[in-house]
């Protein structure tokens, strides 16, 4: 019984150790950020009501190090819509290049009318977020 219980011990000790190794050889997201927009395709300007058209956001990222994490869709009101992809940073070592990746969205308009369409393309000198702006007309 006395040895079960040494091997017991010895069994917890072990793995208590190895729990509290660190372990810093894999790859950890560091940054989450709003990423500019480089171009974006909107297949039809004008579209009926209850069409459902997919619109490509797409953006640059630097390659290994850098991806795109997710998007942003917010309803400024019934007509404006605002976007922008979110890239992530990893503690990987970036290799040289780029790439483009972006965001696929589904737009199903629910109201006839304009909607104008936001995409985040960065800041100004001033630091003010700017935007690529495209329109569509639903019938």
């Amino acid at each position: 019984m006395k040895k079960v219980f040494i091997l017991s011990m010895l069994t917890v000790v072990s793995a208590f150790i190895a729990s509290c190794k660190d372990n810093d050889d894999y790859v950890e997201i560091t940054n989450v950020y709003a990423q500019k927009t480089d171009s974006v395709t909107i297949p039809m300007d004008t579209m009926a009501l209850g069409v459902t058209q997919e619109l490509k956001v797409y953006s640059t990222f630097t390659k290994t190090c850098e991806g795109i994490y997710s998007y942003d869709y917010q309803y400024t009101n019934d007509s404006v819509r605002t976007i922008a992809n979110f890239g992530y940073k990893t503690n990987e070592v970036c290799s040289d290049g780029t790439y483009v990746d972006g965001s696929r969205i589904n737009f199903k308009p629910t109201k006839t009318g304009n909607y104008t369409f936001k995409f985040y393309t960065g800041k100004d000198s001033a630091g003010a977020s700017t935007f690529l702006e495209k329109k569509v007309v639903v019938e």
